[in-house]
């Protein structure tokens, strides 16, 4: 026989998670750190998206979770910063030759870029220890140095830093 606290609990859970998916801030796309920032109602100067993945289509969902992401932080505090840092496997998906493989994703992308002011930026030393010079890279990406550095950078400016990985949208 189930206790009354082990029923209480499980009432609690399923109330809070259904409190938090109708929430006014549900999405196409979720994240528990961009959540919470949206609830505490203190903006961050801005929000630096770390990815670091090893998916050879990463940002057919990274694309698109960015620009979610990025609206919902937007209709909260409209003079928040984002930047992308790209560190893993991932970033050699934004060169000139492979780009041309996700093409719905990097028009995303160029969007964010260059009508929306978000910072895309690649590890320069991953790209040397793989020979891939800057120039590989579409225009719209910036090489670091260091990726690792770049992210630190923006922390200290006061961003928060949300690294992103696959999730499946939420259905609406």
């Amino acid at each position: 026989m189930i206790g009354f606290k082990q029923t209480f609990k499980a009432l609690l859970l399923v109330l809070l998670i259904g409190t938090a998916y109708s929430s006014v801030y549900a999405q196409e796309y979720s994240h528990p750190i961009v959540t919470h920032l949206i609830e505490a109602n203190d903006s961050p100067t801005g929000v630096v998206f770390e990815l670091i993945e090893s998916d050879k289509k990463t940002w057919e969902w990274a694309a698109p979770m960015i620009k979610s992401l990025k609206q919902q932080l937007k209709e909260k505090y409209p003079n928040i910063e984002i930047a992308v840092v790209s560190h893993g496997s991932e970033q050699f998906q934004l060169t000139k030759k492979s780009a041309k493989k996700q093409k719905a994703a990097i028009s995303i992308l160029e969007d964010l870029v260059r009508k929306e002011n978000v910072d895309l930026h690649v590890c320069g030393t991953h790209s040397s220890w793989v020979g891939i010079p800057a120039s590989s890279y579409i225009d719209i990406v910036d090489v670091a140095v260091s990726g690792p550095a770049k992210i630190n950078d923006y922390i200290n400016l006061g961003y928060q830093p949300v690294q992103l990985y696959y999730k499946k949208p939420i259905s609406k």
